[in-house]
């Protein structure tokens, strides 16, 4: 992965700067959103149907948060294609811009704080102040999981309907009901990382876990020039990988056999919930392994 040891003084300073005020425009738009009425600053929150929507409009006017976050962004890309070379370049330019047009105003908010947060992911990686998100005790619940959300592998919305229902699994229905919602988690999680490190990829979008995982693999795969111990066929990490094979198995499997979705007529006995805190943990630490190998390689 590239450092700042690979860019002159002056272009860290200026990544430093915009990485500056790219936290200032995010918190632009964290006001944004308090302003029209979500203090949770979850763009789900938001009411702004038919009229109310003219709200975000005439809060623009005055303040241009989503305006100014966009000129950031291309400011950005801009500097990095004039300053940074080519396989630089293309990790800072790689990301949504966020210009595209959404269908609604908590799509234009959140694609415009995807744009800004992938590309300051970015260039911490490139001046050396990257730090990996600890997971909090507030995992599960909505804003959970942000190492995904860090990456915009799954809109927000989609992620914490996944999360709303994996926390509540008190009676045998509700834990099938979890177990079915993280392989689901985890199968989008795949899909939205197979995109983000090709972008051209397609054709996998129907491939059952294990299909999904082979390809993924292929495309987050260790360095063959590191440590034998890292990177080897045979040792150290490449041993663990191999039983991620077995955890995205077991996880398919158990969905299968206890989890909604194919039918299953009876409701399995002895499902507890140490069963289900297995198949979600195991499903939390291989997307977390996916996302930071994604922001080694790609970010």
């Amino acid at each position: 992965m590239s450092t700042s040891a690979e860019l002159s003084a002056s272009v860290v300073k200026k990544l430093k700067t915009f990485l500056k005020q790219g936290g200032e425009h995010l918190e632009a738009i964290d006001a944004l959103v308090r302003r029209l009425g979500a203090d949770s600053l979850n763009t789900a929150d938001l009411d702004l149907d038919g009229p109310k929507a003219l709200r975000f409009f005439a809060d623009e006017v005055d303040h241009q948060s989503i305006g100014k976050a966009r000129k950031w962004v291309k400011s950005l890309d801009t500097y990095a294609a004039g300053y940074l070379p080519p396989s630089l370049r293309q990790r800072v330019t790689r990301h949504p811009d966020g210009s595209t047009e959404a269908e609604s105003v908590p799509a234009v908010i959140d694609n415009a704080r995807i744009a800004i947060h992938s590309r300051m992911e970015t260039v911490k990686h490139l001046v050396g102040t990257a730090a990996p998100t600890p997971p909090g005790p507030d995992r599960d619940s909505a804003g959970g999981w942000q190492h995904i959300r860090e990456l915009g592998l799954l809109e927000n919305a989609v992620l914490d309907g996944y999360l709303a229902t994996i926390r509540v699994r008190r009676t045998v229905a509700e834990r099938r009901s979890a177990i079915a919602a993280g392989k689901e988690l985890l199968e989008a999680t795949m899909k939205g990382a197979i995109r983000y490190a090709d972008p051209s990829a397609s054709g996998f979008e129907k491939d059952d876990l294990p299909k999904l995982w082979t390809q993924l693999r292929g495309l987050i795969q260790e360095d063959s020039a590191i440590s034998p111990a890292l990177g080897g066929k045979d040792l150290g990490v490449s041993k663990v990988l191999k039983t991620m094979s077995n955890i995205v198995a077991g996880v398919t499997e158990t969905r299968n056999k206890v989890g909604y979705g194919h039918g299953n007529p009876e409701a399995p006995k002895g499902l507890q919930e140490s069963h289900v805190v297995l198949i979600i943990d195991s499903t939390h630490t291989l997307t977390r392994f996916i996302t930071a190998r994604l922001n080694e390689k790609y970010s």
